[in-house]
């Protein structure tokens, strides 16, 4: 890790970051000064050099613009002496950001075709993904014990631990964690191969199963405080009086699993065998 890479880390630490998001900062400080050079302060030509480097490799705006805050970091750390230059960045339309999202259909399938040809490490991380939602980074980092699951909530989130339903119970057996999200990538992309899905659409990952029961959940009428809870949303993240709601409103986790258990979607999917699979 270079210098300006290890003080944009040790900022974001020092301001109570997590420790996985300044690593990432801190890679994406690397990829910029692998491009413009090491230095002890940039301007204009080389964000923009930067920039053209990232849509030359094809990123969506989207994707761009999270690249580019750990660089607005380094110029406050840095004290550039313009500051950040002024660009004008294409918007992000609502109507161009592809967030695709299994349907219920698609997850009985996918989870019945799986247990029939995947290996356990694979089944472990689709089980406990379609069970809580897990975001990708939090699908390597859990803590499984005495019939509990402990998740290293990202964005914000607050450590959450979960019971873990009796239908997915012996599928944590073969869990190992893992620090690579390149691999946990490759686990997704090998699940999808071995059920033979074909995806319309090269955007699907482990957050559209996330999607999948944040919505199968809402269309259930599963109040909004428990699969606020219970999807591991950040207060921070919610606005107005119903943030304050979430606030007042207070309930062990374990409540809110069971509660949530109780109407889960895919649970009986793994208890029986998908939509393809034995019932």
């Amino acid at each position: 890790m270079g210098t300006n890479a290890e003080r944009v880390y040790a900022d974001l630490i020092a301001r109570g970051k997590q420790e996985r998001t300044a690593r990432c900062w801190a890679a994406v400080i690397g990829k910029f000064e692998a491009c413009c050079g090491v230095k002890d302060g940039y301007g204009r030509g080389d964000v923009v050099e930067f920039l053209v480097r990232l849509r030359a490799q094809g990123l969506s705006q989207n994707s761009i613009n999270t690249e580019i805050q750990p660089i607005r970091l380094l110029c406050r750390v840095q004290g550039w002496k313009d500051g950040f230059p002024r660009l004008a960045m294409a918007r992000v339309r609502r109507c161009d950001v592809s967030r695709p999202v299994f349907s219920m259909e698609e997850m009985g399938c996918l989870i019945g075709k799986a247990k029939q040809v995947c290996n356990g490490r694979e089944l472990s991380y689709l089980a406990m993904a379609s069970t809580y939602g897990l975001r990708r980074e939090e699908i390597g980092t859990l803590e499984i014990s005495d019939g509990m699951v402990k998740v290293n909530t990202v964005k914000g989130g607050e450590v959450t631990t979960h019971l873990i339903p009796d239908e997915v119970r012996k599928f944590t057996e073969d869990y190992r964690g893992c620090n690579d999200v390149r691999y946990l990538t490759r686990v997704f992309e090998k699940v999808i191969g071995k059920v033979g899905m074909e995806l319309n659409g090269d955007r699907y990952g482990w957050h559209s199963v996330r999607r999948a029961l944040a919505s199968e959940l809402l269309g259930r009428d599963v109040s909004l405080l428990n699969i606020v809870r219970f999807m591991r949303w950040s207060d921070a993240s919610l606005k107005g009086e119903f943030g304050m709601l979430a606030l007042y409103a207070r309930r062990s986790q374990a409540e809110v699993d069971k509660a949530v258990f109780a109407v889960h979607p895919f649970l009986a999917l793994w208890r029986n065998g998908g939509f393809d699979g034995e019932n």
